[in-house]
């Protein structure tokens, strides 16, 4: 008999996470059939909790932003259990990664849970650290850096102040490496590496980007004015894409990058350990979550 747990980050959301599920017991209860519920108070703990609980479940569903599924798609990796996910974040850049449409009722979650159509995901690791959908190095990583700290702002607010801010004290930065036996170097406000389209919550930082495709795409934005990063800025603001003039996409499998300067970095939306030199690669195996994939 298929088990299913639910891990919900009791924090997510300014403990919108919780209430939600509190609120939706009874309805999970009926619909999966065997079902346990644990809240976790702690987001340190997801990632063990997540591990131990692989073992024993045979789908494992985080519930929460995207913090949360990044969490617990590091705890069951490598296992056999499945993972599935109730978005309730202020962004949710992974569900819509894996076709889940956003800000639906818990009853919908359910049902594309219970049909168990499975993509097997690319898991990205930037100096052994996994992410399932972007990371981010100077003006996006700064970015998530005060949207971080901005604990009063809720939802894209959050991320819309935390952007003004960046754009008025970012500094650009040097890069240079290795992206598939090719070398690089030039000066950019960003790089994104992009296992998916969308990051926080309607940037659509790399259109053509798919998490199922063995690729990953690096989202180059150089060090043009201050201005036109303004301009890029507003346009993502907007849910548009940059067009060629404002930034360069390079698909790769491997990537080896040095930075001499001081800057930021965010994996899913959480602030990352910065680093001088940066590996970027994926692990072995895929890991395999229940979506909705457009194929079918």
């Amino acid at each position: 008999m298929t088990s299913y747990t639910l891990i919900v980050n009791a924090r997510s959301n300014s403990l919108r996470a919780e209430k939600i599920i509190r609120a939706s017991e009874s309805l999970i209860h009926q619909t999966l059939a065997n079902c346990e519920i644990i809240y976790v108070s702690e987001p340190d703990e997801l990632i063990a909790l997540s591990s131990k609980t692989a073992k024993s479940s045979t789908v494992v569903i985080a519930c929460g932003g995207d913090g949360t599924a990044q969490s617990v798609a590091r705890g069951i990796y490598g296992s056999k259990a499945l993972m599935g996910l109730i978005p309730i974040g202020s962004g949710n850049d992974f569900a819509k990664a894996i076709g889940l449409k956003t800000r639906q009722s818990v009853e919908y979650y359910l049902n594309v849970i219970i049909q168990q159509q499975v993509i097997q995901v690319d898991m990205p690791v930037i100096n052994n650290q996994v992410f399932i959908n972007t990371a981010g190095i100077g003006f996006d990583g700064l970015t998530n850096y005060y949207a971080s700290q901005f604990s009063s702002l809720k939802g894209m607010m959050k991320y819309t102040v935390a952007g003004l801010k960046a754009f008025f004290t970012a500094q650009s930065f040097q890069i240079e490496g290795v992206i598939d036996a090719q070398k690089w170097n030039e000066r950019v406000w960003l790089i994104a590496v992009a296992n998916g389209a969308i990051e926080g919550g309607k940037y659509l930082i790399s259109p053509k980007s798919v998490n199922s495709d063995g690729i990953l795409d690096l989202v180059i934005v150089p060090a043009y004015s201050r201005l036109k990063l303004g301009i890029a800025f507003i346009l993502l603001s907007l849910g548009k894409s940059l067009p060629s003039s404002f930034s360069e996409v390079v698909t790769f499998e491997k990537a080896s990058l040095n930075i001499q300067e001081k800057h930021f970095i965010h994996l899913d939306g959480e602030v990352g350990n910065s680093s001088f030199k940066y590996k970027i690669e994926f692990k072995n195996k895929s890991l395999p979550v229940i979506g909705i994939n457009p194929v079918l």
